[in-house]
């Protein structure tokens, strides 16, 4: 993500020295909700990944962390008028990125990769009306779940996730945005293998 970002787009070194800003659009791994905390329920902000993204170049870039616990891909009924309003916060050259779809599997019984393929569909469809597609990254999440889990439903959580992030690839093509897959990290991950551990942000 850190290559992608400072490494290969050369629009993202600003010849009149403002700071790019960079917009995370994201669910609890985004917020660093942290399960193990009984209190805060979030990891202290200089754990968070976000956090320690702004401190790789603080003099060129302005991350901004829009995380939310259980925030699914959005259904654009409701959801437009929201997102209208955090897009205005960005100028031209500005980044938005969104890593969601892990609360589209998981919040149900019956984990269906292809109704979170068409939402994310729908939503880069909504992006790109309104941003440059250069200025538009999807992150594909982690993955729910290990392989060699037993449990069937959990398994098929694991199954689903990683379908999810194929056909974000696929939609990343075809909408030609930015495409990174968080799912082929190994990142560290809490005891419920949904959440980033403090290294996995790391």
């Amino acid at each position: 993500l850190l290559w992608l970002i400072k490494e290969a787009p050369v629009k993202y070194r600003r010849e009149d020295g403002t700071k790019m800003k960079i917009l995370f659009y994201g669910d609890s791994n985004t917020y660093g909700y942290d399960p193990a905390d009984l209190y805060e329920k979030r990891y202290p902000e200089y754990c968070r990944w976000t956090t320690l993204l702004q401190r790789q170049e603080p003099a060129r870039w302005e991350i901004i962390s829009e995380g939310m616990n259980g925030r699914q891909l959005p259904d654009l009924k409701y959801d437009a008028d929201r997102i209208g309003q955090i897009l205005q916060r960005l100028q031209s050259g500005d980044l938005f990125a969104v890593m969601l779809g892990t609360n589209d599997i998981l919040l149900t019984m019956d984990p269906d990769a292809d109704r979170a393929i068409e939402k994310m569909k729908s939503f880069l469809a909504y992006l790109t009306a309104r941003l440059a597609s250069s200025d538009i990254l999807v992150i594909a999440p982690p993955h729910i779940g290990r392989e060699d889990i037993q449990d069937p439903l959990y398994h098929r959580y694991y199954r689903e996730s990683i379908r999810m992030n194929a056909g974000f690839r696929e939609l990343a093509d075809t909408f030609h945005v930015s495409f990174v897959d968080a799912g082929a990290w190994n990142v560290g991950m809490s005891s419920d293998l949904v959440h980033l551990s403090e290294e996995g942000h790391r």
